[in-house]
């Protein structure tokens, strides 16, 4: 088309609507889905959404720890398969599996549900571990056919989120109590099987709270390979796993930490890793003063680069559980009494995906306070509520 008495095409304005719907709004279908519907499977059989899961992160599957429920056949009783916690993967063609090259990416082992739009490959969706994963089409769940205008349906209540506040802080404080327990007790398993011959001159109780807190250290990004690289910092030897994400050079919040840990190692290892601490925990005369304590404490990390809000994450998940420990270990009561005082009344540790993803599951508008009540839903997360086990679970198990 031209402008009259002009040879200058004329362009269009009109926008081009895309033939399909972009990915977001393929992950829009999945999160209005209404509760525990069936979906149909490409291969057969039907799966049932029992938890939608949370969303994922940037990198890695678009949803994490979602709960499925798997049937092959009309009966939902006598022919299930099995019920699934783990990830689920969005893309508008069913091919973009293999595009995206998510077969050969290892981060994409725990998806257990394909989600599409369009089923465009007659090869099916394998994992980089050679399993298969069953695909399903929203365009063939019978809600309608527009994707962006799935109905929402009215929201189910969960046991757990019936209580009063008195009740659930009650039962935070006690799952946050078994947590600091649990931790305990681990860690005064790995004391009696340490051999400090293997370590090069340091102690068991070095060696076990150098370890862990190696690990702490790697929390929110790969914490076997920093326990892995903790070891091979003190026996100068040892197997390093590939790092996740596989990339060649480490990221800087990961170079950041690794030079925390080695600082850690070559200014404490004289004086002694558990001594240096220890001396904060057990002042030598006088009333125990705790807010002093955790000041020394936190002194003790910051000195060696380390950041206050990841000083509070060693502190409450390795420190004082290990604290705990050695006074098991030494039937030292004292010890026992500061650890666990200065656990209940930690003023709080940073939000992360667990606890917001709780907060959201418990309706609560703000996080819990204090660090036990945190711990608390990081207790219940991993016990019960990943795998949405309300008969088992600490709080909703109250409500049935």
């Amino acid at each position: 088309m031209t402008y009259q008495g002009s040879s200058i095409p004329l362009i269009s304005t009109r926008c081009c609507e895309p033939e399909l719907p972009y990915e977001y709004e393929v992950a829009r279908g999945w999160w209005e889905l209404p509760r525990s519907i069936y979906l149909p499977l490409q291969q057969g059989g039907r799966c049932q959404v029992l938890f939608a899961g949370r969303p994922g992160s940037a990198a890695g599957p678009d949803v994490r720890d979602a709960v499925l429920r798997f049937i092959s056949g009309p009966d939902p009783v006598l022919e299930e398969v099995g019920r699934v916690v783990g990830d689920v993967e969005f893309h508008v063609r069913a091919s973009d599996w293999r595009t995206h090259a998510h077969d050969v990416d290892p981060m994409y082992n725990n998806v257990c549900l394909h989600i599409v739009l369009v089923c465009d490959d007659a090869q099916p969706t394998r994992r980089q571990d050679g399993r298969v994963v069953p695909t399903c089409s929203l365009a063939d769940v019978p809600l309608g056919r527009k994707l962006v205008s799935l109905p929402l349906v009215e929201e189910i209540c969960w046991p757990c989120q019936q209580l009063n506040v008195q009740q659930r802080d009650a039962l935070l404080r006690r799952a946050g109590l078994l947590r600091f327990e649990a931790k305990s007790h681990r860690l005064l398993e790995e004391l009696h099987t340490m051999d400090p011959a293997r370590f090069q001159g340091l102690d068991a109780y070095d060696a076990c709270l150098f370890l862990a807190l190696a690990e702490a250290l790697g929390y929110g990004r790969d914490r076997l390979t920093f326990r892995a690289l903790g070891l091979r910092l003190l026996m100068g030897r040892g197997e390093i796993a590939e790092p996740l994400g596989r990339s060649l050079c480490p990221q800087p919040l990961d170079l950041a930490r690794l030079h925390v840990l080695m600082n850690l190692l070559s200014r404490w290892r004289d004086v002694g890793i558990w001594r240096t601490l220890r001396n904060c925990l057990c002042p030598t005369s006088g009333q125990a003063d705790y807010a002093r304590m955790l000041a020394n404490l936190r002194a003790s990390f910051t000195a060696i680069e380390l950041s206050q809000a990841r000083t509070d994450i060693l502190l409450c998940n390795v420190v004082l559980p290990f604290a705990a420990a050695v006074a098991l270990l030494e039937h030292n009561q004292a010890l026992a009494e500061c650890a666990r005082v200065l656990y209940l009344h930690h003023p709080g540790l940073p939000s992360n995906y667990i606890t917001r993803s709780m907060c959201k599951q418990l309706q609560l508008s703000t996080e819990p306070r204090g660090s036990c009540q945190q711990q608390g839903l990081h207790y219940i997360y991993q016990q019960t509520c990943r795998e949405k086990q309300c008969h088992s679970c600490i709080i909703g198990s109250q409500r049935i």
